[in-house]
């Protein structure tokens, strides 16, 4: 693939209520490219799954409502291959789930995006917070995340990039304020090489690659693949 056509992809990962959802839809939005979310997906999943109560509110399968379930699944599987679609097409794109998973991470790769991981984290009590305001909703999902956050399951490292990609940003949202892209945008930059300095447009690669990663995220201590 030519340099030009060399996608970026942003991936943005982070513990439940860290913020990573909102730090990816700003980092979209600025940078004008397509916003993957596994959350949304799952939703669209759901949505063309569901019917209609007597009381007119539409009632998503039970599936729906177990994190890390079966809906969630295949959530993940249709985000990896809309994010290798687009990525083989040469689309930049950002990409947002709570883990990197093994299988997103080897399909960008080796169709040639250049990945810039983006870790979004905050405070443990800021997060634990977040959490609660969300559970108060009565949502089934987010009880859950609570309930795993509040018995320790859900540490920073679970989160953390793998190894493999080009560059590793962390965005650190605990004040609670815009998120703060700059960073994230100055760190595409880069992947994006030097200036041009005229001539013809270059045909090799842009930037050295790394390795397919040689440990799966589920090799790490305590992690469990899709579970959040």
């Amino acid at each position: 693939m030519p340099v030009r056509e060399r996608p970026v992809v942003i991936a943005v990962c982070g513990c439940p209520g860290a913020g990573k959802t909102t730090v990816a839809s700003a980092t979209a939005g600025h940078l004008g490219i397509p916003f993957l979310t596994r959350d949304e997906i799952k939703t669209g999943l759901g949505l063309s799954s569901a019917s209609v109560a007597e009381d007119g509110r539409v009632r998503l399968t039970g599936d729906f409502h177990v994190a890390g379930g079966p809906v969630s699944l295949r959530a993940e599987a249709v985000m990896v291959d809309a994010a290798r679609l687009l990525a083989a097409s040469g689309v930049s794109l950002v990409v947002e789930s709570s883990v990197l998973s093994h299988d997103l991470l080897r399909a960008l790769l080796t169709g040639g995006s250049r990945v810039l991981a983006v870790h979004v984290v905050a405070r443990e009590a800021v997060i634990g917070r977040r959490l609660v305001a969300r559970a108060a909703g009565g949502g089934a999902i987010d009880q859950q995340l609570l309930s795993l956050f509040q018995r320790g399951e859900m540490r920073r490292s679970i989160f953390a990039p793998p190894e493999g990609v080009d560059a590793v940003v962390e965005v650190d949202t605990s004040d609670d304020a815009a998120p703060a892209i700059e960073r994230v945008v100055a760190a595409v930059v880069a992947l994006l090489g030097p200036p041009r300095t005229g001539g013809d447009p270059p045909t090799g690669p842009a930037t050295n690659r790394h390795p397919e990663p040689a440990t799966k995220n589920s090799d790490r201590p305590g992690f469990r693949e899709n579970h959040f």
